[in-house]
C-alpha cells in the first residue's frame, strides 16, 4: 500500500486543522463535541492512496478533501465505477467475433457470451489468499456472490460423489447457508443431527453469530470423508486452515467467502464470491480439472461475473493480500476494542458480543449487543437509548447495514422469533481514532448500568 503518494499528501494537506480530541466524561452526561478526528486524516490518506493506485487524479475527486469521510469514500467509488462501467456500456452481452473489451487497467479480453466470461484476469492475481500447505496444490475461482460460490461448490461435491446421499454437517449459524442447504433434496445431502464422528461433507464457519457469537473448533467437529467447505466471510484471511485440513480425510477442500464484505476497501464495488480450492496429494492436472469443472458449473448456473462486475473488481486493491491484511486488521482491532469495553461482567449486556471475548485473537467485523434479559420490546428500548446518546453526543455512528465496514454503522436485527432473539449489531469500521473511542465510551457506560431505565 502506498500511503506516501502525492495524492495522499495533497489530500491530508487540504484537511482543515481541528483541535485536539477531548475525552467524554465517564457518566452518561457528555455533550456533543465537534472536532476533526485524527482518524479522518488517516482515512482520507488511505482513500487518496487508493485513488493514486487506480490512476484517478485528485482533480477528478475534489470532494475527497472536504465534507464527511463517508462522502469522500463515495466520491472515490463514483470516480472508479464511472471508469469501470465503460467496457460493459460499449459491449453487447454477445459481442461480435474478434471484438475486444479493455478493462480500466488496460488488460483486454474477448468472449462470445457473457455468461461464460472468464475471470482469469482476477483469479490469477498473486499471491493466493490463503497459504498453501505442502501436498495441497491450490487455485482461485470467482463467482457472482458468496452464496453463488457455496451453491457451485455443492454442485461440484455432488458431481464428484460416487454414491448418494452424502451426509452433511453444518458447523455454523449463518441463516442463508442453512436455508440454501435445506433446498437440496435429502437424496443428495442428508443433514446429520447430533455429534457424529464422521460425515461425508462438512460446511464450517470458524466464527458464527445468531445474536451471540460462537466458535467452531475443528477438533470438536466430525471428520469429513469427502469434502470440506470452509466459510471465511466473517474472518477474512484471519483463519488458520491447517487444523481444519488435519480433520479432513478426503481429497477436496475449499475456503470461500463473500468478497463484498471485507475485500473492497469498504467501497462495495460489486458482489463476488471468492473460492480457493485445495486438492490433496494430486497433481496440478487434477487441480486444473477440478477448477475447470467448478468454472463450468459457474457458467451453467449463471453464477459468473458480468463484464461490469469484472471491470469494477479490477481495482488494484482487490485481491491484494497485503492491503487486505491492513484494512481488515484495523476493522478487527476497532471491534475488539468495543468488545473489551463491554466485557463479560456486565449485568445488563450479554457476555458473548464478540468472539475475542471467547478466545483471544478471534476476530469479527462487528459486535452483537443484546440484553442479558428482556424481550424484543426491551431490545427496542435499548436501541432508543443508544440513538438518543448518538444524537446528543454527535457520534459518527450511522443507522444502516454494514457490508464494506469503512464507516461505523449500527442496526437492530430482528430475526424470526423461533430463530433467534433480537440484537443490536454495531460495526466499527476502518477509521478508528477518537470517533471510535467516543463510541466505545458510550457502550462502556451502558455496560456499567445495573439495569436499563
Amino acid at each position: 500500500m502506498r500511503t506516501s503518494s502525492t495524492a495522499a499528501m495533497q489530500i491530508v494537506a487540504a484537511l482543515p486543522q481541528g483541535r485536539s480530541p477531548e475525552r467524554p466524561s465517564p457518566a452518561l452526561v457528555s455533550t456533543p463535541m465537534l472536532h476533526r478526528s485524527p482518524a479522518v486524516s488517516c482515512d482520507r490518506e488511505d482513500l487518496a492512496a487508493l485513488a493514486d493506485r487506480a490512476g484517478i487524479a485528485l482533480s477528478d475527486v475534489p470532494g475527497m478533501a472536504a465534507g464527511t469521510p463517508d462522502a469522500a469514500a463515495l466520491e472515490l467509488r463514483r470516480a472508479w465505477l464511472a471508469r469501470a462501467h465503460r467496457p460493459a456500456d460499449a459491449t453487447l452481452k454477445s459481442p461480435c467475433e474478434g471484438e475486444v473489451s479493455r478493462l480500466p487497467d488496460g488488460q483486454s479480453l474477448h468472449f462470445g457470451y457473457e455468461r461464460d466470461l472468464s475471470a482469469n484476469l482476477l483469479e490469477s492475481r498473486t499471491p493466493l489468499c490463503y497459504p498453501v500447505p505442502p501436498g495441497w496444490p491450490s487455485l482461485r475461482v470467482l463467482c457472482r456472490s458468496g452464496q453463488a460460490a457455496l451453491s457451485c461448490l455443492l454442485h461440484l461435491v455432488a458431481r464428484e460423489a460416487s454414491t448418494l446421499p452424502l451426509t452433511l454437517h453444518h458447523a455454523g449459524r449463518y441463516f442463508e447457508t442453512a436455508t440454501l442447504l435445506d433446498l437440496w433434496p435429502r437424496q443428495v445431502f442428508a443433514p446429520c443431527d447430533g455429534s457424529p464422528a464422521t460425515v461425508d461433507v462438512l460446511v464450517g464457519e470458524p466464527v458464527h453469530c445468531d445474536g451471540r457469537f460462537g466458535l467452531s473448533v475443528p477438533t470438536h467437529l466430525p471428520r469429513a470423508r469427502q469434502a470440506l467447505l470452509l466459510d471465511a466471510t466473517m474472518v477474512g484471511l484471519q483463519v488458520d486452515i491447517a487444523p481444519w485440513l488435519d480433520r479432513f480425510d478426503g481429497s477436496f477442500a475449499a475456503v470461500f467467502r463473500s468478497g463484498l464484505k471485507l475485500d473492497q476497501a469498504g467501497l462495495e464495488l460489486a458482489n463476488v464470491g471468492i473460492v480457493q480450492l485445495f486438492v490433496r496429494d494430486r497433481g496440478k492436472s487434477d487441480l486444473a480439472a477440478m477448477g475447470t469443472a467448478l468454472q463450468r458449473i459457474r457458467g451453467l448456473t449463471g453464477s459468473g461475473l458480468t463484464l461490469d462486475e469484472l471491470a469494477a473488481l479490477s481495482a488494484p486493491w482487490f485481491l491484494d493480500r497485503p492491503y487486505l491484511d491492513h484494512y481488515t486488521g484495523r476493522v478487527f482491532a476497532n471491534n475488539a476494542a468495543l468488545a473489551r469495553a463491554i466485557g463479560t461482567r456486565s449485568t445488563l449486556l450479554d457476555d458473548r458480543c464478540h468472539p475475542s471475548l471467547l478466545s483471544p485473537g478471534a476476530v469479527a467485523p462487528f459486535c452483537a449487543i443484546r440484553l442479558r434479559d428482556g424481550d424484543a420490546a426491551a431490545q427496542r428500548r435499548l436501541l432508543h437509548r443508544v440513538e438518543t446518546e448518538i444524537a446528543r453526543r454527535g457520534l459518527a455512528l450511522a443507522n444502516g447495514g454494514s457490508f464494506g465496514f469503512r464507516g461505523n454503522r449500527y442496526e437492530l436485527i430482528e430475526p424470526e422469533p423461533e430463530a433467534a432473539q433480537p440484537f443490536l449489531r454495531v460495526a466499527m469500521g476502518y477509521r478508528g481514532g477518537s470517533d471510535r473511542d467516543r463510541i466505545v465510551d458510550l457502550f462502556r457506560e451502558l455496560a456499567a448500568l445495573p439495569a436499563l431505565p
